[in-house]
């Protein structure tokens, strides 16, 4: 039964790779099966006008407000959400990749236009682009039976994926989202602590492939292994 369930887990978190037709992109959570993103949803998510994304975070760092995580619901706490943005900025300062952290407002992934819509002003304030990797986390529940679904999903830009390719990989980001966001592991450590612990992840492994050019991942990091990268970057 653990394991079926760590199946629908999975399936729930799927990430798609960016495919060779423009028509599809990336699966939303709570998507259709077989449905990816449009390609017009994907720009607007990865903000297409960059200057725009450019004023916006020098106006957010001027008043203080976090740089590269948006919470709308509350699932992490001001410490956590801090500390993130210190990571995420670390490690965009010192690889110049982009990772971002945006809790929705709650059911919002459900209406695709709404979401879309929504999604153009957060990638602007948090300059995002085709090469940016973005965990979305929110707490969802399926319609009929009440049951808790998995807490996040990692979406990565189609060009990091091309960039990074068998590096860089579905398996990796999969792993991560059904370790971290399994409702078991949530319900046990809270979802700050789980969002906090899977972002730490996928930045430990930004930094690795940065680090080292045949560093290949095709799980999750070892925790062991992700306090010794975030040390070697003075985190």
């Amino acid at each position: 039964m653990v394991a079926r369930a760590r199946s629908a887990a999975l399936l729930a978190a799927a990430v798609l790779a960016w495919p060779r037709g423009l028509g599809d992109g990336f699966a939303l959570p709570g998507a259709v099966p077989g449905r990816g993103c449009s390609r017009r949803s994907w720009m607007a998510f990865t903000g297409v006008v960059a200057e725009m994304g450019v004023e916006a975070s020098a106006k957010a760092e001027e008043d203080g407000s976090p740089l590269f995580v948006v919470d709308e619901t509350n699932l992490l706490t001001p410490s956590t959400e801090k500390y993130l943005d210190r990571l995420l900025k670390k490690l965009e300062d010192d690889t110049g990749l982009k990772l971002r952290v945006i809790c929705p407002p709650r059911d919002l992934q459900n209406d695709r236009d709404a979401f879309s819509d929504y999604l153009r002003p957060i990638s602007k304030k948090l300059g995002t682009d085709q090469s940016t990797v973005v965990i979305l986390a929110e707490e969802r529940f399926q319609k009929r039976t009440g049951r808790p679904l998995p807490l996040m999903t990692v979406q990565v830009g189609f060009r990091l994926q091309e960039r990074y390719q068998y590096r860089l990989t579905n398996d990796f980001l999969l792993s991560v989202a059904d370790k971290y966001g399994f409702p078991p592991t949530v319900d046990k450590v809270g979802p700050d602590l789980a969002i906090q612990d899977a972002t730490k992840n996928v930045a430990a492994c930004l930094f690795g492939l940065s680090d080292d050019a045949t560093k290949r991942f095709l799980r999750f990091v070892p925790e062991e292994q992700v306090a010794k990268i975030l040390k070697k970057h003075g985190l």
